[in-house]
């Protein structure tokens, strides 16, 4: 099965999972003694032995009332997978970290409650982006971790070689197009390059140029999501320079795999990366060969800005008991305090969704680095738009993988609007499949 039937059926298998959702066991009467969350997680490599660190040292203080028993579930797709499976066996955890795009998923499952039904909640220390994104009409649906920026990275070398001067860095995508064109006449290397592994960056463009890529409104009013957004003049006017750049060799093409593009960067074939902040550590890992920039705009709107990406803690509720999510919610609020999120973020490459965590002594340290400062100047500098609140629906990754796929013809040399309105009808079709099953 391909990919993207593969994810047309995972989002479509979960959306029927949705109606069993009343089915699940109502939660049990609270228990004695100490408890045990079972906290199911996506995160490997460093951001793993970071996790095991801190979940080691809440339980060395907690041993009276909570353990906290994390468990590796596979990446995202399989952790929705395997939370679909719980669904139906009524085996949910008590404690899920999902990422941002799942958001809608989750809110759609109804097996959740809202971190300010088991407590007070103090959302002013949050990043105001990170609360937008994971809240609803009825508030805080999830507790916010992880938080990452789309921006701009510039390899020094490459752009003063081109003449460019890179403590100037271009603040529109076609500034950029116009530098990528240099650097790559002058340098012989590419000029651009960003993630394609699925919409991310279609979805951020569209949202730095003021534009919502779901309608309605994104989803955050009272109308659910019933289509995207792909042919405004905002829109195919940046994807018709990004395929200028791509037909003629200036920008290279990662393909699905962003390890490529990454790699391309750090060792200099590559002048301009667009990709996630959470990428840093990895592009550049002694912060010695970069210039980090603000993500460009594609149209000049009060409305531009940049969708946050990361995970959120969803706090189980039925067929849980009370004291099962008390637990659950003292180690995602203890998650949240600055100390833990300054170390979070300086082992990680995530930024820290806690303002509070800039004042401690580790977050001082990150904010020495003058790269991860503008990631942080970005973050608080974003709008409180519609446009970069983020689109909420649980068919986001059937619909993320039909734009990219619709985009990849766009660099092979489609018809730009014609094209994307096609996928436009592809993706209201899914969503309205995903709506009916999910009893929306």
């Amino acid at each position: 099965m391909s990919s993207r039937r593969s994810t047309a059926a995972l989002v479509l298998g979960a959306a029927t999972v949705l109606a069993l959702a009343g089915c699940s066991a109502s939660g049990s009467a609270a228990s004695s003694g100490p408890v045990t969350v079972d906290f199911w997680h996506a995160m490997a490599g460093p951001a793993a032995t970071e996790l095991g660190s801190l979940v080691s040292e809440y339980n060395a203080h907690n041993a009276d009332h909570a353990t906290v028993k994390a468990s590796y579930q596979g990446d995202y797709a399989a952790v929705q997978t395997k939370y679909t499976a719980a669904v139906q066996s009524s085996s949910t955890p008590d404690l899920l970290m999902m990422n941002d795009v799942s958001t809608g998923f989750m809110i759609d499952s109804g097996q959740t409650v809202a971190p300010t039904s088991l407590g007070k909640v103090d959302t002013s220390a949050m990043a105001p982006a990170a609360k937008r994104y994971y809240s609803g009409k009825d508030g805080l649906a999830a507790m916010p971790f992880s938080v990452s920026v789309p921006v701009l990275y510039l390899d020094k070398a490459l752009v003063e070689r081109a003449g460019l001067d890179p403590k100037s860095p271009p603040t529109t995508l076609d500034q950029v197009a116009t530098w990528a064109e240099a650097i790559h006449k002058a340098t012989g290397a590419y000029g651009f390059s960003m993630n394609m592994a699925d919409s991310w960056m279609l979805e951020e463009l569209s949202a730095s140029g003021g534009k919502p890529f779901c309608s309605p409104d994104n989803g955050r009013g009272s109308t659910k999501v019933d289509g995207v957004s792909l042919t405004s003049d905002t829109q195919v006017g940046f994807m018709t320079r990004l395929q200028s750049l791509y037909q003629d060799g200036v920008a290279l093409n990662p393909g699905t795999d962003s390890s490529a593009m990454n790699s391309a960067f750090a060792s200099g074939k590559v002048g301009m990366l667009m990709t996630s902040s959470g990428a840093y550590t990895t592009v550049d890992p002694d912060g010695s060969k970069s210039v980090v920039t603000t993500f460009p705009t594609t149209a000049s709107s009060k409305d531009a800005g940049q969708v946050i990406g990361g995970n959120a803690l969803w706090i189980s509720g039925k067929g849980h008991s009370s004291a099962e999510q008390r637990a659950s919610y003292d180690f995602a609020k203890w998650l949240q305090t600055p100390e833990v999120q300054a170390k979070w973020a300086k082992a990680t490459g995530y930024l820290a969704m806690n303002t509070g965590a800039a004042s401690t002594s580790v977050g001082k340290q990150s904010l020495a680095d003058p790269n991860v400062a503008a990631m942080y100047r970005q973050l608080a500098a974003d709008p409180s738009s519609t446009a970069a609140a983020g689109c909420v629906t649980g068919a986001f990754p059937t619909v993320r993988a039909t734009v990219i796929g619709a985009f990849n013809r766009v660099v092979e040399g489609a018809d730009v609007r014609a094209t994307m309105r096609t996928a436009e009808k592809q993706a209201s079709a899914q969503i309205a499949d995903y709506n009916e099953a999910a009893g929306k």
